[in-house]
Parts: structure tokens; C-alpha cells; sequence
């Protein structure tokens, strides 16, 4: 560490040292245009006025999902771990699951048997989805396999996000229009 620090004209003095990286990132924010015609679209306003629970253990994740999701109507519940995520769900009325796989403690795996297991009972699940760093090939048999109804791979564009909850919303509204 002290070669790298040293190239950067730095110093490591004693046990801890303290890094501030300035470095400047392209914005992952979608040209205006293309926001404003997804705004218009039937798939962002299937979003109006649900309620989603996000579970992730990065903070920063949270807010990227929050944003992008508020701005389509979505009223949007945050979580730190699966066992933060199982609270919000038993207290408040969710319409729908976005769940980190990667995290600490109680994976999104098993946080969403956790969830599936209180909700056993009803005629209607939630739908939750995986959303994750992981590719689809590396995760589809624990989606399968763990009642997941469909994925989101992050980094995402709100493009891709608003089409695969459109996805699923609208499957979970064809089953209930059948019933």
C-alpha cells in the first residue's frame, strides 16, 4: 500500500491511513429524450403508486434504486440485510421485492425463502426479484430454485430496470384478472 501510496505523492503514517480518491466518473444518468419518452410509456406507469422494498447492503445502491424507482411513482422501502428487509415486508404493504443475492450474514437466497415462508398462506405472493451484480447464467438455478420471479442486473439503466418490473407486474396482473 505504501508504493501506491507514495506514487500519489502520499504518506502512511502510523496503523491507519485514511484514502480520499478523487476520480471522475461518466454519470450513468440516460440522455433526457430517452427519459422522457419512458416516463410516457405504459411499462413506467405500472409503477404508480406501488410499493417496492429494496434489500441491498450497500447504501449506495438503495438511494441509485430509490431514485430511479421514484421517479416513476413507486413508493420505495429500504433495507440493509435480508433480516432488515423481512421486517419491512411483515409492516408494511409491498407490492413488490427487489433483493440483492450478495450479502452478509443471510443471503438474498435465503432472505426470500424467509419471505416466501410468511407469505405461504396467502393466495397471492409478492413477486420479488433478484437484483444483483451476478449475470443471469450465474444465478438462474437459485432463481428457479428459490421462487424468484425475475432479475435485474446491476449496473442497470432505467430502461432495462422499468421494462423487467413491467415484466413481472404485469404477469402477477394477468394471474389476478384470470382468478
Amino acid at each position: 500500500m505504501s508504493q501506491i501510496t507514495n506514487s500519489y505523492k502520499g504518506d502512511v503514517m502510523g496503523m491507519r491511513s485514511y484514502y480520499l480518491i478523487d476520480n471522475k466518473i461518466q454519470s450513468l444518468e440516460e440522455p433526457e429524450e430517452s427519459q422522457k419518452n419512458l416516463k410516457k410509456s405504459k411499462s413506467a406507469s405500472i409503477l404508480a403508486d406501488q410499493n417496492v422494498l429494496v434489500v441491498d447492503d450497500s447504501p449506495i445502491n438503495l438511494i441509485v434504486a430509490e431514485k430511479t424507482l421514484s421517479k416513476f411513482g413507486a413508493t420505495c422501502y429500504r433495507a440493509l440485510s435480508a433480516k432488515e428487509g423481512l421486517k419491512v415486508f411483515n409492516q408494511e404493504k409491498i407490492d413488490l421485492v427487489l433483493m440483492d443475492l450478495h450479502m452478509p450474514v443471510i443471503d438474498g437466497f435465503k432472505g426470500t425463502d424467509l419471505i416466501r415462508e410468511t407469505e405461504k398462506f396467502q393466495n397471492d405472493p409478492i413477486p420479488i426479484m433478484a437484483y444483483t451484480t451476478f449475470s443471469y447464467d450465474e444465478v438462474m438455478d437459485g432463481i428457479r430454485n428459490h421462487k424468484l420471479d425475475g432479475y435485474i442486473g446491476k449496473p442497470f439503466t432505467q430502461a432495462q430496470v422499468i421494462g423487467s418490473i413491467f415484466e413481472v407486474l404485469s404477469l402477477k396482473q394477468q394471474k389476478i384478472k384470470q382468478a
